[in-house]
Formats: structure tokens, C-alpha cells, sequence
């Protein structure tokens, strides 16, 4: 769970008052992740690689071939070298919100565990 008097005393810690709670949700099984909002920025949801087989696993989902590769910019703008060839798809709840069927793309995204685009 993302908690604010931990996130306070980090380093970074501006950064870190972006980030949310957010539950993933599958056949009545869910999964809580730390998660990172940027709205402005990214065009895609983006989980973590790490931790797609834990998720996929308890979730009971696969994941899912994409028809084409993508490519991310990092933060600096610049295209990543990182090839994104899969995604996963389930319900995700922020707060009270819910949304269904969401896209996340699978990918290493260094300190994150989920980086929420404008959904």
C-alpha cells in the first residue's frame, strides 16, 4: 500500500504524491499495486515486467501478444530501447472508481510497479 508518511521521508518524495493505490481485478481475485499517475506524459498503461507471472497467476489471466511492437519514450523523451511485446487485461479499481477492461503494456519501468496513463 502506498503510505504517505513513508513516501514523505524518501528522497524524491514530490514525486512520489503521484502515486495511488490501484487494484487489479480478475474472476474475483485481486491484486494491490503502487502505482505512479502521469496524465500529461504517457500514452499507455504500463506494468511492470516483474511482476506479470505473480499477478497472471493469482489473477488466473495470460497474458496477451501484441499484433505489433511498441516502443515507449523514457522520461527524457528520447525512444527506449525496450521492445514491448505483450499485454495484460482485467478490471482495475483507483479509490472507487472502477474501469473495465484495461490495457496494461508489459515492460520494464525501473522504480514502478504501475505507471497509469489518463484512463
Amino acid at each position: 500500500m502506498c503510505k504517505l508518511n513513508e513516501i514523505l521521508s524518501k528522497e524524491n518524495y514530490f514525486e512520489k504524491l503521484f502515486l495511488i493505490d490501484a487494484y487489479l481485478i480478475s474472476q474475483n481475485q485481486s491484486f494491490s499495486l503502487c502505482s505512479l499517475i502521469n496524465s500529461d506524459s504517457i500514452i499507455y498503461t504500463i506494468i511492470h515486467s516483474n511482476l506479470v507471472d505473480k499477478i497472471c497467476k493469482k489473477l488466473r489471466i495470460q497474458f496477451i501478444s501484441l499484433t505489433k511492437e511498441k516502443l515507449i519514450r523514457d522520461y527524457d523523451e528520447k525512444i527506449s530501447k525496450k521492445i514491448i511485446t505483450h499485454k495484460i487485461l482485467f478490471n482495475l479499481i483507483i479509490e472507487s472508481h472502477k474501469k473495465l477492461t484495461v490495457s496494461m503494456l508489459i515492460a520494464d519501468i525501473n522504480h514502478h510497479e504501475v505507471i497509469l496513463s489518463k484512463l
